[in-house]
């Protein structure tokens, strides 16, 4: 596909070898052009399907590929790592689509938050109105979780009908998809009175049925025609009555540190400290994303790994019989298959889980997603094999019984993770 630039004074397509089933795009002087920005690898039904429906709903719509996360850990394992520059890499991307092709709204193929946040970021750097649409059913609550920040409204959920909703949710091999990640998408969209439209929904998990696609480019096109922006639509005052709700309703921890990301790119200030945020000894910001069965308190010595890999292969072994994981380096990472493997092998009463990487809430006591991270040399890098640590989360507390000055050695002898590493 070799897509030329458009002449948005006059709203004629000056060049554009793209077809649509067959049949060339025509230009139209007065069409609303949306970018589909596919952040995935494959989906090739999904964006042909919304192509037509954007072009039988009156507009233009023009697809793009930008780098996914996948294959920046490939390209560049280090920098994948830091989150936030990633979420930047993207942003710059999206915003430079948007203002070089002269888009009036996007619609983004995501298949993890850290990517929705980079397009949602580049859209609100232009004022441009955006979608984001899940590639895959396990991903609703991320990409809706997005959309609940823009407020591109959809259908509303009533309250009460949270569990029974959550009941019919199925994933696509059939299986019930009753678990914590289910409810707290619907907890999510039960607060903002949100959920995803049939027609989208449908169009994103099978990409074969037309009438949804038509569906799905009317709402599109009413998405960009209104200019939905996020600073209109949200106040500091609404956001806090929304996370009061979503917690009070049985929503997880771990969803407050996406909500964070939100305000940041709404430019609003909200001190998330009362929503059960955990402080510690070493961390500005860390989150207990267990579930309600895990242990409150955890003590014991630290069992220290930089790869996923490395910690389950540990764990499987069966060389760890009770202490605390500690997984550095795997920032903007899903490191949930190590708490599963704490809870598939029995030992979520004597094994805990410390990282600066994201985790479902699962049995095992698990605090994610601390900063500073691994690799910026604090004392979360430097913590040891051996070290005894104290997790308690009635107090707020996670102790590291090491001295001060031993820690300044450590960060002195560490020159691995002293060097931070940018995108």
């Amino acid at each position: 596909m070799n897509l030329k630039t458009f002449d948005k004074s006059t709203r004629i397509m000056k060049q554009a070898d793209l077809a649509i089933h067959g049949q060339p795009l025509q230009g139209n002087t007065n069409a609303t052009v949306i970018g589909i920005i596919n952040c995935t690898d494959g989906n090739a039904n999904l964006v042909q399907n919304l192509t037509y429906g954007i072009r039988q709903a009156g507009g233009m719509a023009v697809s793009f590929k930008i780098t996914n996360f996948n294959d920046l850990q490939r390209l560049a394992p280090a920098t994948a790592k830091y989150a936030d520059n990633y979420h930047n890499a993207v942003a710059t991307q999206v915003a430079g689509l948007i203002r070089t092709q002269m888009l009036d709204g996007v619609v983004a193929i995501v298949d993890n938050y850290v990517v929705g946040l980079g397009v949602l970021f580049g859209c609100t750097k232009t004022n441009c109105p955006v979608l984001l649409m899940p590639s895959g059913i396990n991903h609703h609550y991320d990409a809706c979780l997005l959309n609940a920040a823009g407020k591109i409204a959809t259908r509303e959920i009533k309250a009460g009908e949270v569990e029974k909703v959550a009941e019919n949710y199925t994933h696509q091999n059939g299986t019930p998809a009753i678990d914590t990640l289910t409810l707290d998408f619907y907890r999510m969209l039960e607060a903002f009175e949100l959920t995803v439209t049939g027609a989208t929904s449908a169009v994103v998990n099978t990409g074969e049925t037309l009438n949804l696609a038509l569906t799905a480019g009317n709402t599109i096109m009413q998405m960009a025609n209104d200019i939905i922006t996020t600073k209109r639509l949200i106040s500091k005052r609404t956001l806090n009555e929304k996370l009061v709700q979503y917690q009070t309703n049985g929503g997880s921890v771990a969803g407050l540190l996406m909500f964070q990301k939100i305000f940041e790119a709404v430019d609003l200030k909200v001190n998330l400290n009362q929503y059960q945020s955990l402080k510690t000894t070493f961390a500005d910001q860390a989150f207990v994303v267990s579930d309600s069965t895990a242990p409150l308190t955890m003590n014991g010595q630290a069992w220290v790994y930089s790869t996923i890999a490395d910690a389950v292969t540990a764990l499987a072994s069966n060389a760890i019989d009770s202490g605390i994981v500690v997984l550095q380096c795997c920032t903007a990472c899903d490191v949930s298959i190590v708490a599963y493997t704490i809870n598939a092998m029995h030992k979520a009463d004597s094994i805990a889980l410390i990282t600066d990487g994201f985790c479902v809430a699962t049995p095992v006591l698990t605090i994610a997603h601390i900063t500073p991270d691994g690799y910026a040399n604090q004392d979360f890098a430097n913590i040891q094999d051996g070290d005894n640590l104290e997790i308690d989360v009635t107090k707020g507390r996670i102790n590291i019984n090491v001295n001060s000055k031993d820690m300044k050695t450590r960060a002195k002898r560490n020159i691995l993770k002293k060097r931070e590493t940018f995108f």
